[in-house]
């Protein structure tokens, strides 16, 4: 386990976008703290797949979307994925709304895939994934 909280984790392992838009979120407080958290944290690339218009509005100029999105990517709780292995469960996200992990055969979350499993944070875990999360009301939004 690392000292590190979920975010700096998601940092180090190289989610930069991701963890630059926590800190300039209201999310970033909350996840500094004690947790368990589980945290999926897009790759920089599943930001780049969106149109610079759109991931500028997102990270700069529309903070309730942004906050919105941010938050269907953190749970509450502290899942490894030893735990997923073999299930399809639906997670709870902070946001409201729910994902779909489905373990059953590649670790999927709705339809994002795992590319980084079990990053350990003092306060959780981050699984890094190759695309960004998004409630169905914002999806058509950032398209």
């Amino acid at each position: 386990m690392s000292a590190l909280s979920v975010v700096s984790v998601a940092d180090r392992a190289g989610f930069h976008i991701f963890a630059a838009a926590l800190r300039s979120s209201d999310y970033f407080n909350l996840l500094e703290g004690g947790g368990p958290f589980t945290v999926f944290a897009p790759s920089d690339v599943a930001f780049s797949a969106l149109s610079d218009g759109a991931l500028d509005t997102l990270l700069y100029q529309d903070r309730d979307r942004l906050r919105l999105v941010l938050g269907y990517h953190i749970a509450a709780g502290k899942v490894a994925t030893t735990r997923l292995i073999g299930k399809r469960i639906r997670g709870v996200m902070q946001a409201g709304g729910d994902v779909i992990i489905d373990g059953r055969a590649d670790l999927r979350v709705n339809d994002a895939s795992v590319i980084k499993p079990d990053l350990m944070a003092r306060n959780g875990v981050v699984h890094g994934i190759n695309a960004l999360l998004s409630p169905r009301t914002v999806a058509a939004a950032l398209s």
